[in-house]
């Protein structure tokens, strides 16, 4: 009696090379297995663990991109985040780089220099709040020495109101930034109180509520203040830092929109999913 011989074990290389012939050439198993001198049923076994195989590679496969497609979106969202919070100069970063996609897209992009411009951008940002906090005390010690109101009074007492001293300050930035300003007498708007007193307001800006025969005097000496404050020394400064961060958000949205419309982003980070 003839000694059976036990085949080796079927290679993974073989399997495939079988389904390939399976499925391309058009092989039937018993071809297969006589032509390779294996037995039928053993063909058709690994014919099908090969196509079980392939179809779990397949799956993974697109559950790795759809991983990978969102990773994509979850880094272009945060770029646009970063971007609607640079042009819209909202507040601090410290949101933003709290949340675990900054240090993602910074593992992504760590020689971009947006990191470089971001930290700039805060460091100006800073640095216009303290002009702005220079200039309030210096400002409200200027109204007081040029009027005998009662100043500040809460809003409805006679009086003028630290509205005067906001319009003041925002006049101050608008033209610091090159805009028109507030310096339009037609901008006032005045209504009776008790009919010996008037209520004043300039734009959105609450001026205060005096005497009816010194309503003209008050205008004068707002128009006069709005004149006189863009001549101090801080002008130039915040002028200069206007211009310093207006070229610092060109610079970072035209990078954050490389990003954004790329949509996919280079180099790898802990939560790439390959």
């Amino acid at each position: 009696m003839t000694r059976r011989i036990k085949k080796p074990a079927v290679r993974p290389e073989l399997r495939r090379q079988w389904l390939h012939r399976y499925e391309e050439v058009g092989e039937s198993p018993p071809e297969i297995a006589k032509a390779d001198g294996y037995d039928t049923r053993t063909v058709r076994a690994q014919i099908d663990l090969e196509r079980q195989e392939r179809e779990k590679r397949e799956a993974r496969s697109v559950v790795l991109r759809q991983a990978l497609e969102k990773h994509y979106d979850d880094l272009c969202s945060f770029a646009q985040k970063l971007d609607s919070h640079v042009i819209g100069e909202t507040d601090s970063l410290s949101k933003l780089r709290e949340n675990p996609m900054w240090n993602a897209l910074k593992e992504h992009l760590p020689r971009s220099t947006v990191w470089k411009n971001l930290d700039r951008w805060e460091t100006v940002r800073e640095e216009i709040k303290q002009v702005d906090d220079r200039l309030k005390r210096p400002l409200e010690e200027l109204i007081a020495s040029r009027t005998r109101l009662a100043f500040p009074v809460p809003y409805r007492e006679i009086g003028l109101t630290s509205g005067v001293v906001d319009a003041l300050i925002a006049h101050f930035r608008l033209t610091a930034k090159g805009e028109s300003g507030l310096d339009k007498r037609t901008d006032f708007r005045t209504a009776p109180v008790d009919g010996a007193t008037t209520s004043i307001e300039y734009g959105n800006y609450t001026i205060g509520r005096v005497a009816n025969d010194r309503v003209s005097e008050v205008k004068d000496l707002f128009l006069n203040l709005l004149a006189e404050v863009i001549t101090r020394e801080e002008h130039s400064e915040m002028s200069r830092l206007f211009i310093v961060l207006a070229q610092l958000k060109r610079k970072l949205h035209d990078e954050l929109l490389v990003v954004i419309l790329r949509r996919v982003v280079p180099g790898r980070c802990r939560y790439c999913p390959i």
